[in-house]
């Protein structure tokens, strides 16, 4: 038999060793996870990066193509725009041309009064809107509690 106590002191020991190792891989199993999710976060984070970045790319490629579009009708107008010029000053004579720039100057102007003018109709019609729904929530709030 151990007079001293170094068999139960050896078996504390020993037993907090094994506590301290197996808390040890606890440890080292838990920072293990979390470097995995950091590194799980991170390639959904580049992949996230890679498709926006082929989106971007997509969008970029696409107004490329609409801007060709848009140029290929501005050239074609433009293009039909001179020859019916052409046509016109050798028919009719370029003081004529005048008049007709002078017409298309004054319809221009008249449908940009008359964007103005349906823009200020919209506003009325948003402010008495906004109004009408005013009053509504102040009916439906004094119903439901102002009458108490």
């Amino acid at each position: 038999m151990d007079q001293f106590g170094f068999s139960e002191g050896v078996k504390t020991l020993t037993s907090s060793l094994d506590s301290s190792r197996e808390s040890a891989k606890s440890l080292t199993k838990a920072v293990e996870n979390i470097q995995k999710d950091a590194t799980d976060i991170a390639q959904q984070k580049a992949r996230e990066r890679r498709t926006a970045q082929r989106e971007v790319e997509f969008k970029k490629q696409q107004a490329i193509f609409k801007a060709l579009d848009e140029y290929k009708k501005r050239k074609l107008l433009t293009d039909q725009e001179v020859e019916l010029k052409k046509q016109f000053i050798k028919q009719y004579g370029s003081k004529e041309w005048e008049s007709v720039l002078k017409i298309k100057n004054e319809l221009e102007a008249l449908e940009k009064h008359n964007l103005n003018e349906f823009q200020h109709d919209l506003k009325s019609v948003r402010r008495v809107q906004f109004w009408c729904f005013f009053v509504a929530a102040f009916i439906a709030w004094y119903l439901t509690w102002g009458i108490k």
